[in-house]
C-alpha cells in the first residue's frame, strides 16, 4: 500500500490550490488553453506517408511507411502479450493495438507454465510476444487440435515473437552484432514461436536504414520500436486475412541474415590502441546493456593505478589539438587506456592514432550490485585533469558540439533550441543546476524571442538521477538536493515572461520529466512518444509544480487518473486529452525537420501568448510557490520512507 503519495485527501488540496490558481489566472491558463480541452485537430506539420514497398512471397514494409489507421473497423482482436517486462516497445505496441480497438492483456515476468495458464486463462485471439527472452512453452504453439490460422474457431492462437534481426537473423545477440559489425541495414521480424530459436515462420519484416551513431538501447528505442509497429500490424492484418506466415528460406536473396551467437566478455573487450571511433562503436554495440568491458589507468597521487570496468556512454573527442596538449600535461607517459581528463562527470580516454574518447558513465564491475554511475564517481579522479568546454557562442541550427557536452544551445531566426541530452534521461543534481544557468543565460539574451527545449534525442527526460542517489552518503539528503534543482530549472521555464517556451519531445518522458515539459507554453512530440505522467511506481508523490500544470492542462479529474492509474500515455492520446498542444511527424527524425517551423509559426503569433504571460499577476506567483512547498512537503516525508527506498533499490539494482 502507497504511504505519503496520492491520496483523496491530496486530491482535496489539489483542488483548493486550484480553485485559487483559476481564480487569478481568470480562465484560461499561461498555456492560451481551459482546464477542459476540446479534441485537437491533426497535426499541420505530418509528413506525407509513404506506401510500404513489398517482395514476395515475404512480407515486408518499408521503415518510412506511416502506420495504418488508428480507428478500425473490423473486429476488435483479444491479445495477450508474454514480456519479460512492460519496457518502452511493449508499451509502444500496446497504446498502438488498444489505439486500434484491440483488447491487449498484459503479462510481465511470466515463466514456463505461467505462460501456459495465462493464455487458457485470457483465451485470446493472439499471443504476442514483444519483449521475450524466455522460451514458450512448446505446448502454445505445438497444438494437435489446432486449425487453420485465421479462422474464428482457431483453439490455439498463434504465438507471434517479434525478434529485433532482419529475416534470417537469429540469436540473443542481433542488435549487438549489428551495430558492432557496422551494418548499415537492420530490421524487425514477426516469427511464429518455434522449436528452434527465432527460425519459426515469418508473419512480416519491416526494414530500416543505419544510418546514424546509434547505441543499441537508442536503435532499439527509436527505429526497431518503430520497424516493430510495422511488422506487427502487417503480421495482425496477415492473420486477420487468413493469410499463412512464409517458411524461413535461407535460399530466397532478401533472407540476408544468419546464426548468431550470444557475444561473449571477449567480444564485448575495447582494444584502446584502436581509434576513437572504432573504440566508440564497440561502446555503442553494448549500450546501455550489458555494457563494454576494459581496463583504465588513472593516476592517483603521482601513482598509476589500473581499473576493470564497465564501459558506457562513448563520445570521441572531435578537437585533435585538445588531445595533444592534455596528453603533454601528464606527468607520466601516457598510452592508450589512460585517463587524461575529466569533465562533468565524463572521463577522457587516450586512444590508438592520437585519439581520445569521452566515457561519460561507468560499472566498477559487471556484477548486478555495481551501479551505473558518472565515470568520476567510480574512478578516482581527483587528481585528473579538469578541461572544461570552451567558451562559444551558440551553435549553428542542428549542429551537434564535436565533444561531450551534455547542454548544448543551438540558434536560427531569432529561436534558441536548448538541448539537455542526459544519459537514460536522467537528471542528477549537477546537471539540473548546469540547464538552469544555460536558460538563464537564454533568458537574457535579447536576440532570442522563442525558446524550444530540446531534452535528448532518446528521452526528454525521466526526472531525478536515481543511481546518484543510491551511491549517495546520505539518499535522504541527495533525493531533496535532487528534486529542488528540478524545481528550480522549471520554475526557470515558467520565469521566461518575454518569451515564448516550446517543449519539443523528441524521446519519451516520464515521471519528473514528463511533467517539467508542461511548463512549457507549447509542448509538442511525434507520434512515436510515449509517456508515463506518475511518480507511484517509486512511492513518490512527485512535484515539479504538476499540481499546478497537469490539471491546467487536462483538467482535476483527468490528472488524478493520470498519475494514479500508472499507465502509459501515447502521444496522440496525450494531444487529444490537452496535455499536448500538437503531435509533428512519425519520429524525431521528422520532428527535428519541421520544429523549426513549428516555432517561427508561434513566433509570429505569440503576441496574444505574451501578453497573457505579462498579464500574469502576483497571486499566481504566489500559487505557483503554494505548488511547489506543498509538493515539497509531501515529497519530504517519502523521502523518508522506507517503502520509497527499497523501491529505488529494487529498480537501480533490477
Amino acid at each position: 500500500m502507497f504511504r505519503n503519495v496520492t491520496t483523496r485527501a491530496t486530491w482535496r488540496a489539489v483542488m483548493s490550490l486550484q480553485k485559487a490558481t483559476t481564480r487569478a489566472t481568470t480562465t484560461s491558463s499561461q498555456h492560451g488553453s481551459s482546464s477542459k480541452q476540446p479534441l485537437r485537430q491533426a497535426s499541420l506539420y505530418n509528413l506525407p506517408s509513404h506506401e510500404p514497398s513489398e517482395f514476395s512471397p515475404l512480407p515486408w514494409a518499408d521503415f518510412a511507411a506511416a502506420p495504418g489507421p488508428r480507428k478500425r473497423a473490423g473486429k476488435p482482436l483479444k491479445v495477450t502479450f508474454l514480456c519479460n517486462g512492460f519496457n518502452g516497445l511493449s508499451q509502444r505496441l500496446y497504446l498502438e493495438l488498444t489505439s486500434r480497438g484491440h483488447h491487449v492483456t498484459v503479462h510481465e515476468d511470466a515463466r514456463g507454465e505461467e505462460m501456459t495458464r495465462a493464455v487458457e486463462a485470457d483465451r485470446p485471439d493472439l499471443v504476442l510476444c514483444p519483449f521475450l527472452t524466455r522460451r514458450v512453452p512448446p505446448g502454445l504453439y505445438n497444438n494437435p487440435a489446432r486449425v487453420p490460422v485465421g479462422l474464428d474457431n482457431n483453439p490455439a492462437p498463434p504465438v507471434l515473437i517479434v525478434h529485433p534481426g532482419i529475416p534470417g537473423d537469429r540469436g540473443p545477440s542481433s542488435i549487438d552484432w549489428a551495430l558492432k559489425e557496422g551494418a548499415t541495414e537492420w530490421g524487425v521480424t514477426v516469427l511464429q514461436a518455434d522449436d528452434e530459436m527465432d527460425a519459426g515462420d515469418i508473419w512480416a519484416t519491416c526494414k530500416f536504414p543505419v544510418n546514424r551513431q546509434a547505441t543499441k538501447s537508442s536503435l532499439y528505442g527509436k527505429e526497431v520500436a518503430q520497424a516493430a509497429l510495422q511488422a506487427v500490424l502487417g503480421a495482425v492484418e496477415a492473420w486477420e486475412r487468413g493469410v499463412p506466415p512464409t517458411a524461413l528460406n535461407y535460399s530466397h536473396p532478401e533472407v540476408r541474415g544468419e546464426l548468431k551467437r550470444k557475444l561473449t566478455a571477449a567480444d564485448r573487450q575495447v582494444d584502446w590502441a584502436q581509434p576513437a571511433e572504432d573504440v566508440a562503436r564497440a561502446v555503442r554495440a553494448c549500450d546501455s546493456q550489458p555494457g563494454a568491458l576494459g581496463g583504465l589507468r588513472v593516476a592517483v597521487q603521482g601513482h598509476l593505478q589500473e581499473h576493470e570496468v564497465v564501459l558506457f556512454g562513448a563520445c570521441v573527442e572531435g578537437d585533435a589539438e585538445v588531445v595533444r596538449r592534455v596528453k603533454k600535461e601528464q606527468a607520466h607517459d601516457v598510452i592508450p587506456g589512460d585517463v587524461i581528463a575529466k569533465r562533468n562527470g565524463a572521463v577522457l580516454v587516450a586512444c590508438g592514432e592520437e585519439d581520445a574518447v569521452w566515457i561519460s558513465h561507468l560499472k566498477a564491475s559487471p556484477k548486478k550490485s555495481s551501479l551505473k554511475l558518472p565515470a568520476t564517481s567510480v574512478l578516482p579522479s581527483a587528481d585528473v585533469t579538469l578541461l572544461p568546454i570552451a567558451p562559444c557562442g551558440p551553435l549553428p541550427y542542428g549542429a551537434r558540439p564535436k565533444t561531450f557536452q551534455d547542454v548544448w544551445t543551438t540558434r536560427q531566426d531569432g529561436v534558441c533550441y536548448v538541448h539537455f541530452d542526459f544519459y537514460n534521461g536522467a537528471m542528477s543534481t549537477d546537471q539540473c543546476r548546469r540547464l538552469e544557468r544555460a536558460m538563464w543565460a537564454v533568458e537574457q539574451d535579447p536576440d532570442c524571442s522563442v525558446v524550444a527545449l530540446m531534452g535528448g534525442h532518446n528521452f526528454f527526460s525521466n526526472g531525478i538521477h536515481l543511481n546518484v542517489i543510491e551511491n549517495a552518503e546520505c539518499a535522504v539528503a541527495e533525493s531533496w538536493a535532487n528534486i529542488t534543482a528540478i524545481d528550480d530549472v522549471v520554475k526557470a521555464i515558467f520565469r521566461m515572461r518575454s518569451k515564448v517556451t516550446v517543449a519539443a519531445l523528441q524521446g519519451n518522458a516520464g515521471a519528473g520529466g514528463a511533467m517539467m515539459a508542461l511548463a512549457a507554453d507549447e509542448v509538442v512530440s511525434h507520434a512515436g512518444v510515449v509517456l508515463n505522467p506518475h511518480y507511484r511506481k517509486m512511492a513518490l508523490f512527485g512535484s515539479e509544480y504538476w499540481t499546478y500544470s497537469l490539471p491546467q492542462r487536462v483538467g482535476t479529474s483527468m490528472a488524478e487518473e493520470l498519475t494514479t492509474r500508472l499507465q502509459p500515455v501515447l502521444a496522440t492520446e496525450a494531444r487529444d486529452m490537452g496535455m499536448l498542444d500538437d503531435v509533428i511527424g512519425d519520429n524525431a527524425k521528422e520532428l527535428n525537420a519541421l520544429i523549426h517551423l513549428k516555432c517561427l509559426r508561434v513566433r509570429a503569433n505569440s503576441r496574444e501568448i505574451l501578453r497573457r504571460k505579462r498579464a500574469m499577476t502576483s497571486s499566481l506567483w504566489s500559487i505557483l510557490d503554494e505548488h511547489r512547498h506543498e509538493e515539497l512537503e509531501r515529497m519530504r516525508h517519502c523521502f523518508n520512507d522506507a517503502e520509497y527506498h527499497e523501491k529505488r533499490r529494487k529498480f537501480v539494482y533490477h
